[in-house]
């Protein structure tokens, strides 16, 4: 009898230790976080309102080296990259796992397309990536989170980028405003280059001087909840594709400002060692010299009559306030 009840209580107890076992397991799982991104990743499903959802996203999310990312732009505004990078880097310093959190924010889960040879393509949050290529944490850290828009995978060259460019997921244009060609794109995030008319405008654009629809964060590295919409609730938001290129293109042509990008080197700058670029620091003050006339110009009837309605403008002049230049402690 006592040998019938040693063995019972020997077979709950191994049952209750592999029961243990198990949460131990699934907790380990759930310790790593989301699984890499490769060709058993799953396309995230849009809600009937077409919305991608938070939950959605971390359900079929997946972590991405920032290495092997493919941009589908060919530049960013380096002045914002500093910025990410600069707060990336003091979350991280202060603590890694708020650096981790801070990235594990469904908001700032990157979109992908997979696309031919099972290359995933980065169609928005470059930003955000190029910060997180640039920022001082160590090579293993340099990850995003991910979700997966489409599988194009099967698809050849020609109809994989006639598909994106209809969808809108590639803007084909160089800072010069000139168009490119897919082979044009930087194969890395490490190649994107410097506009600094993409900066200009998202220094106007968070000044209010043409108002975008609000969203908790966009691509231009900035986190706070965009508030021109809710502060002219009678101007139509733009919610358009490309927008801060498009009003980037159009500040070029201001004379005044046409006049200081182009005069010496320029303003652009190399991607290397952002957080401690002098060519940045110089191209600060030049665009904080042009910024009044750019928000004039924001303002003038001509600039809706050149980016047509839909661009958010504003004809309500506004004081132009550039990025603070210490991002760390923002």
């Amino acid at each position: 009898m006592h040998m019938i009840k040693s063995l019972l209580a020997a077979t709950v107890a191994l049952s209750m230790a592999g029961a243990v076992g198990v949460a131990g397991a699934k907790d380990d799982d759930k310790d790593k976080g989301l699984p890499k991104c490769d060709d058993k990743t799953k396309v995230a499903k849009a809600n009937a309102s077409g919305v991608i959802t938070g939950d959605e996203r971390e359900k079929k999310g997946c972590q991405i080296k920032v290495e092997d990312l493919h941009p589908t732009q060919s530049a960013v505004g380096l002045d914002a990259v500093q910025c990410k990078s600069e707060k990336l880097t003091a979350k991280y310093d202060k603590k890694p796992s708020k650096y981790e959190d801070y990235l594990a924010d469904t908001d700032r889960f990157v979109p992908l397309v997979r696309g031919p040879k099972g290359k995933f393509y980065l169609t928005d949050h470059h930003h955000l990536s190029a910060g997180v290529w640039n920022a001082n944490v160590p090579d293993k850290e340099k990850e995003v989170n991910a979700y997966l828009l489409a599988d194009w995978s099967t698809l050849n060259d020609k109809d994989f980028w006639t598909l994106m460019q209809a969808n809108h997921d590639t803007w084909l244009k160089n800072p010069a405003g000139k168009e490119i060609t897919p082979d044009q794109l930087p194969d890395s995030i490490a190649k994107l280059v410097d506009d600094p008319m993409r900066t200009l405008s998202a220094w106007v654009r968070n000044s209010c001087g043409y108002v975008k629809c609000d969203a908790a964060t966009d691509d231009s590295g900035d986190d706070d909840e965009t508030t021109c919409a809710k502060k002219f609730p009678k101007v139509t938001c733009a919610d358009a594709y490309f927008l801060e290129f498009n009003w980037g293109a159009y500040l070029a042509t201001v004379p005044e400002i046409k006049k200081a990008i182009e005069t010496g080197e320029g303003v652009a700058c190399p991607q290397k060692d952002v957080l401690t670029s002098q060519c940045l620091e110089s191209q600060y003050d030049k665009l904080v010299k042009v910024l009044p006339a750019a928000m004039k110009a924001a303002a003038d009837p001509a600039a809706l009559k050149a980016l047509g309605e839909g661009s958010g403008y504003n004809a309500e002049a506004q004081v132009g306030t550039p990025q603070p230049k210490n991002c760390a402690t923002k």
